[in-house]
């Protein structure tokens, strides 16, 4: 018998996510605290209901994919929130990129409660969660972590156990770090470039020919081209990661110089409504601050 999933939090990631378990044969139940975003899966008949009770309750996972922590703790452990509704042996599994010291706090709490939650933040952006070849970072019991194998195949390439929880959300910083400042890196180099008068195009090529290649610099490079920025990663995102990022190095006293950097930056683009557009748009914002913006 599948497993039945409740699937909270259509956002850009979530709903392809849930899309994809549903394909897979499970039975997944969505729920959006905005309502409109469940339309769409509606009509590729998913089960959509209208109230976090009805989701989350005798369901065998209960996985969440939202904003940020305060909307996680708020949907988990708020006034009428999924502890308030589900009891063992649902297993609930937190998606979101938050901040560890969140994933631990809500760990806790929820085994007070008797219910076993993992951390499973994923490393991918739209595209990646469409075609379910997401990265799985999990944190939590082991054996926990082995019986979602099942659900972590279907929307990811690959899944990763990094230990206790709050580890998975431990690992998807650190992922992010790096993904944050090669964007940063990449975009300083474009920046040189352009006040170098080189021709765009041809740097590209050369970046991804030489020994710094990735597949990163691959999907961005057509928004770097055409200075158009549609979110797959958006900037807000970033931003947000960058600074929980720089907030656990001040705790574990870690110095990151390039990351505060990158921050700055990002900052800045912030500043300048771009919070919307694709993580790429920092090299909007660095062409602007340099004066060679068209």
């Amino acid at each position: 018998m599948s497993k039945k999933i409740a699937f909270i939090g259509m956002g850009n990631m979530g709903a392809p996510m849930a899309l994809n378990l549903h394909k897979a044969g499970f039975e997944v139940t969505v729920y959006n605290r905005s309502a409109e975003k469940v339309l769409p899966l509606k009509e590729q008949g998913l089960h959509t209901v209208g109230s976090l009770q009805d989701a989350v309750m005798h369901k065998d996972v209960v996985i969440t994919m939202l904003s940020n922590d305060a909307a996680v703790k708020e949907v988990i452990t708020g006034d009428e929130g999924i502890l308030d509704y589900i009891e063992a042996p649902t297993v609930l599994v937190d998606m979101s990129t938050v901040s560890p010291d969140t994933s631990g706090e809500l760990a806790e709490t929820a085994a007070q409660m008797g219910i076993t939650m993992m951390d499973a933040p994923v490393s991918g952006s739209v595209n990646a969660a469409e075609s379910g070849n997401l990265v799985i970072l999990a944190g939590g019991k082991k054996e926990v972590f082995e019986s979602l194998q099942d659900i972590f195949e279907v929307v990811g390439k690959a899944s990763y156990y990094f230990g206790n929880n709050g580890s998975g959300s431990k690992a998807k910083l650190v992922i992010n770090l790096l993904l944050g400042t090669t964007m940063q890196g990449i975009s300083e180099s474009l920046v040189l470039a352009e006040k170098f008068g080189l021709e765009r195009t041809t740097v590209l090529d050369m970046m991804q020919q030489a020994a710094v290649a990735s597949p990163f610099l691959g999907f961005k490079r057509n928004l770097l081209l055409e200075e158009q920025y549609p979110a797959a990663f958006s900037l807000k995102h970033m931003h947000k990661d960058l600074g929980l990022i720089l907030g656990q190095a001040r705790e574990i006293g870690s110095v990151l110089p390039a990351t505060s950097a990158a921050y700055q930056s990002y900052s800045a683009a912030m500043n300048h409504n771009m919070a919307d557009m694709d993580m790429a748009a920092v090299f909007a914002e660095l062409l602007s601050q340099s004066g060679a913006k068209n």
